[in-house]
């Protein structure tokens, strides 16, 4: 400032502030860089060769805090930023899609990262994660410290092929776990939040079902029971392909969808919670 104003008197009005004030600061700047940063004459005072130096760096420092200074005020705006999430392929189809596309309509500015794989994977992004969904229970969430809200709480479906004994009755006609008995089943991989929900239920009637098949994947199971290959298990969110058949369980096999998250929520985060809130309220009401 003092460079630019031409005189130490110009620099401190222009900074607000006194004389020696801006006198004091300059003689600790130039007994830290052991050289002398200007000469005084009669129209004021021109900077040294190493005071010419040091300013421009200064400049360069300048444009820095300058720079910093407008991605704070684009990230309040939310003009800029960007937004990772980290997701069960359940929560990922059918909860987080919508939001994500009203909320890129909000917030262009924001980049938006989905990373969807079973619940397991999704857990062990939660160290860099905005945000994490998975298929469990919030207060199973808490138990390792970070802060968690249930989303949704469905059922899970028997989904089968179109001329299975089990499709002969209507959609809505529970099935019984002990009737899966003998079935063979078409299981998620480990690690998905959807088999370890049935396979508690399984053992809680007493039942130990064959794993026979195994696929990574909704979309690989509904392909495996389109085959014919056995029956498997989706979420009720999901609708039914209309060449499959599904039918809810007997007793139902309850499926919680939360959200979990380290520490303080991110601004981005924050407002993409309040946006999936109003997706999933407009569909309860639609």
């Amino acid at each position: 400032m003092v460079v630019r104003a031409g005189s130490i008197n110009a620099a401190a009005e222009s900074l607000g502030v006194t004389q020696p004030a801006v006198s004091n600061q300059l003689r600790r700047l130039q007994e830290w860089l052991g050289e002398p940063l200007y000469r005084r004459h009669g129209r004021g005072i021109t900077a040294t060769p190493i005071g010419r130096d040091l300013l421009r760096l200064a400049l360069q420092l300048e444009g820095v805090l300058a720079d910093a200074e407008g991605l704070r005020r684009d990230a309040q705006g939310f003009q800029q930023g960007s937004l990772l999430l980290a997701a069960s392929q359940t929560n990922a189809e059918f909860l987080l899609l919508p939001a994500i596309a009203r909320f890129q309509k909000l917030y262009p500015g924001i980049t938006v990262r989905l990373h969807s794989g079973n619940s397991e994977e999704a857990r062990a992004r939660l160290d860099v994660a905005d945000l994490v969904f998975v298929e469990d229970a919030p207060l199973a969430a808490r138990d390792r410290g970070v802060g968690a809200r249930l989303l949704v709480t469905t059922d899970i479906r028997l989904l089968l092929h179109p001329r299975h004994p089990l499709a002969a009755d209507g959609p809505e006609a529970a099935v019984a776990l002990a009737a899966l008995a003998g079935e063979a089943v078409v299981w998620r991989e480990p690690g998905s939040g959807t088999r370890e929900r049935v396979e508690a239920a399984f053992r809680e009637a007493g039942l130990v079902p064959e794993v026979r098949y195994e696929f990574s994947g909704t979309a690989a199971v509904r392909a495996a029971v389109r085959c014919g290959l056995g029956v498997g298990f989706v979420s009720a969110l999901a609708e039914t392909p209309p060449d499959l058949r599904s039918r809810p369980l007997l007793p139902a096999i309850r499926q919680e969808l939360s959200v979990i998250h380290q520490g303080p929520m991110s601004r981005s985060g924050t407002a993409f919670l309040r946006v999936l809130d109003e997706v999933l309220a407009a569909e309860e009401t639609g």
